[in-house]
């Protein structure tokens, strides 16, 4: 499915809302201050050119997956805006944003997902499928097959636990699924804002030549209100990082893409 610009009136519209801003990264500081890190074969460094932010080489390691959290919860409607540009030329595997992400339970994947740090050094995307309360969206993601390449590419939002949906991976997908996406060029300097109000489920990707905005009702999974923001990159995945901003919405309501 292509980009939903029919909803650009309606995203213009809460874009201009009341939102206060909670969280500000410029990524020209120290990452360990708003930042924690799942995987350590990970490499992070700050530069004056933003967060430069790769997974481990290693394909097929799990121990070279990366997820960086936020320390701070949030909770509420929420705008996370962040420049990306993609550092890497491997036309395989993805990078997601993880949002409302809590510990799903039982005992040791308790809420608090601090808790259990310990429990993800080898960051196992199967340990987030199945323990973690989350909205996930793919981007700057491609088939894992070998000979995929850029036809490949897609966005995807899915929620979190598998439990869900009867342990079905496959069912975790929202609707709809954004497929073909020729976007995320490498080198190219990517500004992406991602809203979550109640309902409804934004992300609009700039660059230099273009704008694109894709949409999900999120009426037809459970709904979230609370936990942190991750960024995941399989491995061989980088990306540098900059101008990184959380806010959260002060009051109001609007109609569901």
């Amino acid at each position: 499915m292509e980009a939903n610009e029919q909803y650009r009136p309606a995203y213009n519209e809460i874009l201009n809302a009341n939102w206060r801003t909670v969280m500000i990264d410029t990524g020209q500081d120290d990452w360990t201050k708003e930042w924690f890190l799942d995987g350590h074969k990970a490499s992070i460094k700050n530069t004056a050119d933003g967060m430069l932010y790769a997974a481990g080489p290693i394909q097929g390691d799990n121990a070279s997956h990366a997820v960086l959290w936020t320390h701070k919860s949030f909770e509420g409607d929420l705008k996370l805006d962040f420049d990306f540009t993609r550092m890497d030329t491997v036309d395989r595997f993805v990078c997601i944003v993880y949002l409302y992400a809590s510990g799903a339970g039982p005992e040791p994947y308790t809420e608090d997902i601090t808790e259990w740090n310990g429990l993800r050094q080898t960051p196992y995307m199967a340990t987030y499928f199945d323990h973690m309360n989350l909205l996930h969206i793919s981007y700057a993601a491609f088939n894992n097959k070998i000979d995929a390449g850029k036809d490949s590419a897609y966005i995807r939002a899915r929620r979190y636990p598998r439990s869900l949906f009867g342990g079905q991976f496959d069912r975790m997908e929202l609707e709809p699924d954004y497929t073909a996406i020729d976007l995320f060029e490498p080198g190219m300097e990517h500004h992406m804002t991602i809203i979550k109000r109640g309902e409804e489920m934004y992300m609009n990707v700039s660059n230099i030549n273009e704008e694109r905005l894709y949409c999900w009702d999120l009426s037809q999974v459970p709904g979230l209100q609370k936990g942190r923001i991750g960024l995941r990159h399989m491995w061989q995945r980088a990306g540098l990082y900059k101008n990184i901003t959380v806010s959260q919405l002060e009051n109001g309501k609007s109609e569901s893409c």
